[in-house]
């Protein structure tokens, strides 16, 4: 799981750091304050335009390995990598923040989840934010997560943050196909009192799902929720139609689709991982 910039200057590979500052025309110092830094890094990537006209500079084999990056959560260590999706150095959104290890920082991850593009095509950070804040911390709550500090651009980093671990041991393997799926095809409404709860807008849909894993007996069933807790389904509200109820499906994730190559725990993760967070 990649981490932030700002905040963290000294963190990063000089050669590297110094590229990406280029590239969006700043200069950041260890003696500069988090906030400042943060605020310099997303003026420079809203005056550069949209992520496509950067990313339509790079070479094929370039491109497929930023795509690659971003199924990873974000980061990659050059051992553990295929060597084809290896050509990152002349990428601008990815970073070298120790030899050997790449990522691409939250503030890019941030930036690229306002595109439609990643939205359209499924990446879970740019789907995360869309969900609505009860969602989210209903989610991260049945994840067995306390988040208490931050605002909502902290939990949808920490939502990511806990889906690379419980996605980890599917090995990017599931038995559902589909790419969406409507929620009324999978629990009817009337069969199912924790998701009539949901239907019936007296509960969340994640907390609805919490509930149902605690009872829920089919094999089947018992996988998609654990499918939907991992984020290799996530929540999306259909567009309403006059006169009708609202009407919800569950869109299958492309982090959720591609098997999680990364075997290496940062020192970071492990204090995360312990409450002590980086951020």
């Amino acid at each position: 799981m990649s981490f932030a910039i700002s905040g963290h200057v000294k963190n990063f590979e000089k050669g590297s750091l110094r590229n990406f500052e280029k590239h969006l025309g700043i200069i950041l110092s260890e003696n500069q304050p988090h906030l400042q830094q943060h605020i310099m890094i997303r003026r420079a990537l809203l005056q550069l335009g949209g992520s496509v006209d950067v990313l339509s500079g790079l070479s094929r084999q370039e491109l497929l390995s930023f795509i690659f990056v971003l199924t990873q959560f974000g980061d990659v260590t050059r051992t553990e990598t295929p060597l084809e999706y290896m050509q990152i150095e002349s990428i601008p959104y990815v970073v070298q923040w120790k030899k050997g290890h790449y990522m691409i920082p939250l503030e890019i991850l941030e930036y690229l989840s306002h595109e439609r593009i990643f939205r359209d095509q499924g990446y879970l950070f740019a789907l995360i934010p869309s969900l609505s804040i009860k969602e989210k911390k209903s989610w991260i709550r049945w994840m067995g997560v306390d988040f208490e500090k931050g605002g909502d651009r902290d939990l949808n980093f920490e939502i990511y943050f806990q889906c690379r671990l419980l996605q980890k041991p599917f090995l990017g393997k599931s038995l559902v196909q589909e790419s969406e799926i409507e929620i009324e095809q999978i629990w009817p409404k009337g069969k199912n009192e924790y998701i009539d709860w949901f239907y019936k807008g007296l509960s969340t849909f994640y907390y609805s799902m919490e509930e149902m894993s605690k009872q829920e007996r089919d094999p089947f069933l018992v996988h998609v929720i654990e499918l939907i807790k991992a984020g290799k389904f996530i929540l999306k509200k259909l567009p309403d139609t006059y006169g009708k109820e609202s009407r919800f499906s569950l869109i299958s994730t492309v982090e959720g689709n591609t098997p999680q190559l990364r075997e290496t725990v940062f020192q970071w993760e492990e204090e995360r991982i312990r409450k002590d967070s980086l951020f």
